[in-house]
């Protein structure tokens, strides 16, 4: 009896195994691409939130940045560092007129500065300039003092050559207010925001450039646990932020 030739080439189910493989080697290729295609975007983010959140670890002195005025306080989880792209011209002008307007109001404000009761910082979208509570109004008040009028009229000398609108919020503590004047925290952010646009304007800053805003309680920058956090939340803060 004669026996039977085998068939030639690869057994039937090799095709089937090869299919797999090639479908799970383009589903690993996709996770590879999921998991960097927003590389910039993580980059930036974790930048900016050790230089605001934990800036002495990272290096930086403890000045504000923009995402600190919005009251994002919490502490963020650990985030791995990557590989920054290279920022584009417009990206480089901005951050260097950036850096220039910082640097300018640093020389001219050197004093207040110094001691704590100015503190200025450059974001990705404009310029913050925080200014605390006692150095310019006295509890409860909205009156500026007569002291500080002529750092807000250096200030506004500088603003005017700065490009963008000029937004002024007002902050408080969690302290309910007692006076017959103000209703709320609410009403007495507002008008020390008021006061210093008033201000602005004296110092030749154009009144379409300028924005209002009070926002009582709702953004500290600590934890009203004690007076000196309490402290710090008394503010005005004033953006600089760049038109597109």
């Amino acid at each position: 009896m004669k026996r039977r030739k085998a068939a030639g080439g690869a057994p039937a189910w090799m095709t089937t195994f090869a299919d797999l493989m090639a479908v799970l080697v383009v589903f690993f290729v996709m996770l590879y691409a999921f998991s960097t295609i927003d590389a910039e975007k993580y980059e930036r983010m974790a930048t900016s939130l050790k230089r605001t959140l934990n800036p002495e670890a990272a290096g930086q002195p403890a000045d504000p940045s923009l995402i600190d005025l919005e009251g994002h306080s919490q502490q963020p989880s650990s985030i791995e560092s990557i590989e920054r792209p290279r920022p584009s011209p417009r990206e480089e002008s901005g951050e260097k007129k950036r850096s220039e307007v910082v640097n300018e109001i640093r020389r001219a404000l050197q004093d207040p500065i110094q001691k704590g009761l100015i503190k200025v910082a450059a974001g990705e979208s404009g310029v913050l300039i925080r200014f605390q509570e006692q150095a310019m109004f006295r509890t409860g008040d909205v009156r500026i003092s007569e002291g500080f009028r002529g750092a807000l009229t250096t200030l506004a000398r500088i603003l005017q050559g700065t490009p963008g609108d000029v937004r002024v919020a007002g902050h408080t503590d969690d302290v309910p207010i007692e006076s017959s004047r103000f209703r709320s925290n609410w009403a007495l952010s507002a008008e020390r925001a008021v006061s210093v646009v008033h201000a602005f304007e004296d110092g030749g800053i154009r009144s379409d450039r300028l924005v209002v805003e009070g926002h009582a309680h709702t953004r500290p920058v600590r934890p009203n646990d004690s007076a000196d956090n309490r402290a710090r939340n008394r503010r005005v803060d004033v953006y600089i932020f760049e038109n597109d």
